[in-house]
């Protein structure tokens, strides 16, 4: 096989999609006496807006062909070929692309009527240092792709960064709770969820996530006067009262529960056999967290607690409830231990200030869509303590900075949403490597 045959076809290989938009959104390719495969003149006025739902690639185009002006949709693909492939000819949504861009022009399309549609190749129009610094980010190996390179990064870049993906990941984790607010604005509701989800500490918290689904708010409300009875309903529907009980205190939790199952109509929602014990800390065993739970809900002002908290100091006093006498001797029903108080330390009121007074704050900004709001959400977390785990220790060793819960938080989104999935060229800190890749006087 000839070289440059095979040339050809590694490179067209190395040339995706994503590739071209970024090259295209921000005209990183050469643009001296550039033209349509035709040999029209082309001038490009505006690239348009990178489009995130069905349809062309880019919208809102500006691009004059030929000396007469364009205004509609920019439609992107490796080959030509690849608008047969996708059956772009027969969706009507197509019929508005003005300008196909592709690496490599190898047929030439038509619209339904029987026209050609102009093409613009980028075939030896790319700088080959971009399309190689695109290849080695997503052939790379390392946890995060850009490791090699990170610290040649401005500052300001990766701060950037940080804080989009910080209001990304609060209005992701909150998706479902801000729908839910914009059909019913229940507050206390969602507050109350957020505080549940809280509870889990990562191997239990969808289970948590689903008991919050299914407590009705307002029944809870009227339990406050009875403590016993909230930590009978958490624990029943848990699922931890079904086992057979030689001690008092569960035997009592359990004939509670059969009693609000009546009076109350709720029902068991979580198998005993689904909670994560093992490599978990005693201290943070559902169990555990469920009597501290059902602690924090028998305080009859909690909702006015909760969104008054101003700190982790005030975070601590309000989680840290007196538990029934039972658990001072016990993690979990009928397994007995030394007797040992079961507070709640700074660390889990950090923790809980991250994953549910942050989010509320971050509902609270979107629903209202107020800057003001979003300054508040940002001010406060960045009072929070930074998180300290696998992850933020690798974005450490890189050179980021891990001084409070913006920065972990970030970094733990950047992590989960781009650097795994390699989505490098959707991440400002990957485009600035490709937009700063050296110079090389050879194209591709």
């Amino acid at each position: 096989m000839h070289w440059g045959f095979l040339e050809y076809i590694l490179t067209t290989a190395m040339v995706k999609e994503e590739l071209l938009w970024v090259l295209w959104r921000n005209i990183l390719f050469s643009v001296e006496d550039l033209k349509t495969t035709s040999g029209e003149s082309i001038i490009i006025k505006r690239a348009g807006t990178l489009n995130a739902h069905a349809g062309p690639d880019f919208t809102y185009a500006l691009v004059s062909i030929g000396g007469m002006e364009w205004c509609g949709d920019i439609e992107i693909h490796t080959k030509a070929s690849d608008w047969n492939k996708h059956k772009h000819y027969i969706n009507d949504a197509y019929e508005s692309v003005i300008l196909h861009v592709v690496y490599d022009a190898d047929v030439d399309i038509t619209r339904a009527d029987g026209t050609i549609i102009p093409v613009l190749e980028l075939k030896n129009r790319i700088d080959a240092a971009h399309i190689h610094t695109y290849h080695t980010l997503m052939e790379n190996q390392s946890v995060v792709p850009c490791a090699h390179t990170f610290a040649s990064i401005k500052p300001i870049v990766v701060e950037q960064m940080k804080q989009r993906v910080l209001i990304e990941r609060l209005e992701r984790k909150t998706e479902s709770l801000f729908l839910q607010l914009k059909d019913q604005p229940n507050w206390k509701e969602v507050a109350g969820k957020l505080i549940f989800k809280s509870f889990g500490t990562g191997l239990n918290d969808f289970l948590f996530e689903r008991l919050a689904h299914h407590t009705d708010f307002n029944k809870l409300d009227r339990l406050s006067y009875a403590p016993k009875s909230i930590e009978a309903l958490f624990f029943g529907m848990a699922g931890m009262l079904e086992e057979t009980f030689k001690e008092e205190y569960p035997i009592a939790l359990a004939k509670e529960f059969n009693y609000l199952k009546r009076s109350l109509n709720v029902e068991l929602v979580v198998e005993l056999s689904e909670w994560k014990f093992l490599r978990t800390r005693p201290t943070n065993f559902p169990s555990i967290r469920l009597a501290q739970l059902a602690m924090f809900f028998s305080n009859p002002e909690w909702y006015h607690d909760f969104i008054g908290l101003e700190d982790i100091r005030a975070a601590k006093k309000l989680l840290n409830g007196e538990l029934p006498a039972y658990w001072l001797s016990h993690y979990r029903f009928n397994h007995a231990s030394d007797v040992l108080p079961k507070h709640i330390g700074s660390t889990f009121a950090n923790t809980f200030m991250l994953n549910a007074y942050i989010p509320y704050l971050a509902l609270e900004a979107r629903y209202s869509k107020s800057e003001d709001a979003w300054d508040r959400v940002f001010q406060s977390i960045d009072l929070l303590k930074a998180e300290d785990n696998v992850i933020t220790r690798k974005w450490v060793s890189l050179g980021m900075k891990m001084k409070s819960g913006f920065d972990s938080q970030a970094s733990l989104e950047l992590y989960k949403m781009y650097c795994t999935p390699k989505k490098c060229l959707s991440c400002s800190i990957g485009y600035a490597i490709l937009r700063n890749a050296p110079h090389t006087t050879a194209v591709i």
